[in-house]
Parts: structure tokens; C-alpha cells; sequence
């Protein structure tokens, strides 16, 4: 493990309703907050909040020279509209600052996402993405459950819901799958389309459509999602037996075929369903904040759960779908740049 760091000042830039949420944990954590945001009510929130907030500003050049003196004691957290994150982090290697959390999307092209690798490397920077359901115990009950009750390891995950955009909450599912499979996606194809219904603004697209991943053993993950419907999602995982299915508040409750049944003919093809009525497990989900968490990792107090990698992985084999749907074919992982354009940047948020 990294030694700690033991930063003082936590960098909060994007103070919407995310950022506030994280801004609550940074102002316990840290002697003094810097919060940057483009909205002037943002930044009054921040100072009427908060008594540590010393420094604010509409803009990270404006805080430039301050953030560059204590950058090796800074943390920061970057929350602001999907579009911006990669100038922003960007903006921050170059003044020194190296813990860097970024929510999703981490940015929206390739040739972006494969830049910020670069520069985490070159310039040893610790960094995480804001994915959270990894942290919540979800892929190890759903494995357990699997293999000991449902008679193997999940071979796929289907997510269908109505208008909850692929990049918006499917990224959340895909870094979930890459968590239950176990490693990143070896191909993807999708046919999305943006419709602008976003409660954020309009001027952010929703992707509606469908993608899917495939994994190295086999695995699929199926996201089809609906624009022109107002009902939440369901996730659905399956197992040579039985499922697990993950409701909207993220509980997760196991269900299998009748034993006997089974055992009268297990060809796979002779498929019967789960009795729903007996869950062989059920588990409600503690919904914590983990920002706290992700900043220890960053932060080099603890092990990580989640690595730049993964957390690479994830956003590649987002933007991949992008592609693949441009392209109107399937995109083997990693994505060759040859391949592609790009330098294609997505309304994604």
C-alpha cells in the first residue's frame, strides 16, 4: 500500500446536486474546502454550509495558484457536467495535484479516456471513478449465491428499463458486471439513439437503445433501455439454474427452479421457472455514502477495492458502445484507435 498522503485541503469542483452530496463528506474530512462551480446560488450554498470552506471561485484558474501551492496536500473531487471532466483533470495534473476522484462519466471520447490513463501513469496519480455498487457487497453475494444455490457462476446480466440512459445509470451496471464476471469485456455491439429528456438540461442527451458486452468465459451483459417509458429498471442475473434479481433500491434476492424438477431432466434446454415465492436469499442493501471510502483508497490509507484500471476498463468499454453503434458493427476490446475515430466526442453524462 501507497503511503498515506495526508492531504488538508479537499477540491470540490461541481457543487449540483452529486457534488453536494459529496461536498458533506469532504467538509468533515478535510481542515479547508475549495469549492468551484459556475453558479453563483452553488457557491453561496457552499460558504452558508459549511464553515471550512475558505476558497471559492466560478472557475479552477481562478484558484490556480493557490490549489498549485499545496497540491501535494489537495484531493480532489471532480463532479461538474460529464463534458468538462477530462479539461478539469487535465487542469489539475498540471498543477500538481495527484488524487484525483472523477464521477462518471470520466470522460467522452476514447482518445480522451486514453489520455487520462497515460497521465495517471507518467505522473503516478491516484485516481477512482464514481461507481459504487462494487462497494456495496453486491458482486460477492451474487457469485456466493450463484455457485453454491443457483448450480454455477452468473453466465449473464440483463438490465431492461425505461428511460434511465445507457451512459447515465448503464455504466453503473457495466462496471457491475465487470465486477461479478471478473474482467473487462472482450466485444461489444449496441444500437443506441439520444433523445434530449434529461432532468439535468436538455443539452444532455438520454440514450435509449441497447448494447451488449461479452466476456471472456462466455458472459453477456444485456442493457436495453427505453425512452419512450417511465418505468424503472430491473436487473436480472442469471445462473444455470436460477436468478438473482436487483431492484431499483439495489436489494438483491436470489430465486431457483424446483429442485426436483431439475433433477427429473437438467438439460439446460428443458427450462422451467424460478419459484419467486421462496427466495433462497435476500439481502437489503445498505445504501451508505462510500465517497468516504474511495478517498481512503486515493488517499493511500487503505488497499484498493477499485483500481484506475478497472475503473478505465469501465469507461472504454463505455464509449465503446458509442462507437460500435456509429459503426453499425461489433468492436472487439480494447479498441484498436485504427479502428475508430477517436477523437468522436459523446453527449454522454
Amino acid at each position: 500500500m501507497t503511503k498515506p498522503s495526508g492531504a488538508t485541503l479537499g477540491l470540490l469542483i461541481g457543487a449540483g446536486s452529486v457534488g453536494r452530496r459529496h461536498a458533506a463528506v469532504m467538509a468533515q474530512r478535510y481542515q479547508q474546502l475549495a469549492v468551484i462551480d459556475v453558479s453563483d446560488d452553488a457557491l453561496a450554498w457552499a460558504r452558508s454550509q459549511f464553515s471550512n470552506v475558505t476558497m471559492t471561485a466560478k472557475s479552477l484558474d481562478e484558484l490556480a495558484g493557490a490549489i498549485g501551492e499545496r497540491a501535494a496536500q489537495t484531493t480532489a473531487v471532480i463532479a461538474s457536467w460529464g463534458p468538462s471532466h477530462y479539461e478539469v483533470f487535465v487542469r489539475l495534473t498540471n498543477l500538481g495535484v495527484r488524487q484525483i476522484f472523477c464521477e462518471k462519466p470520466v470522460a467522452v471520447s476514447l482518445q480522451q479516456l486514453r489520455h487520462m490513463r497515460k497521465l495517471c501513469a507518467d505522473h503516478k496519480i491516484r485516481f477512482t471513478a464514481g461507481l459504487h455498487l462494487r462497494y456495496r457487497g453486491i458482486p460477492a453475494l451474487v457469485n456466493e449465491v450463484s455457485r453454491e444455490q443457483l448450480g454455477g457462476q452468473p453466465s449473464s446480466i440483463v438490465v431492461e428499463g425505461g428511460a434511465r440512459c445507457i451512459a447515465t445509470n448503464g455504466t453503473h451496471w457495466l462496471d457491475l458486471a465487470l465486477a461479478i464476471f471478473g474482467s473487462a469485456p472482450t466485444s461489444v455491439v449496441a444500437d443506441v439513439h439520444p433523445e434530449p429528456v434529461n432532468p439535468r438540461s436538455p443539452s444532455l442527451m438520454y440514450w435509449g437503445g441497447v448494447a451488449s458486452w461479452n466476456f471472456p468465459g462466455g458472459e453477456r451483459l444485456v442493457i436495453s433501455y427505453d425512452n419512450a417509458s417511465s418505468v424503472h429498471e430491473r436487473v436480472r442475473v442469471y445462473s444455470r439454474n436460477g436468478v438473482v434479481d436487483i431492484d431499483s433500491s439495489f436489494n438483491v434476492r436470489g430465486f431457483k427452479r424446483d429442485s426436483t424438477e431439475v433433477a427429473k431432466d437438467p438439460r439446460v434446454a428443458r427450462v422451467g421457472d424460478v419459484d419467486t415465492s421462496q427466495p433462497v436469499t435476500e439481502r437489503l442493501t445498505d445504501f451508505h455514502e462510500v465517497l468516504g471510502q474511495q478517498l481512503d483508497e486515493i488517499e493511500g490509507m487503505i488497499a484498493p477495492m477499485y483500481t484506475s484500471t478497472q475503473a478505465f476498463h469501465t469507461a472504454e468499454a463505455l464509449v465503446a458502445a458509442f462507437e460500435a453503434s456509429r459503426l453499425g458493427r461489433r468492436l472487439a476490446l480494447p479498441i484498436e484507435e485504427s479502428v475508430i475515430a477517436a477523437g468522436v466526442e459523446w453527449n454522454i453524462s
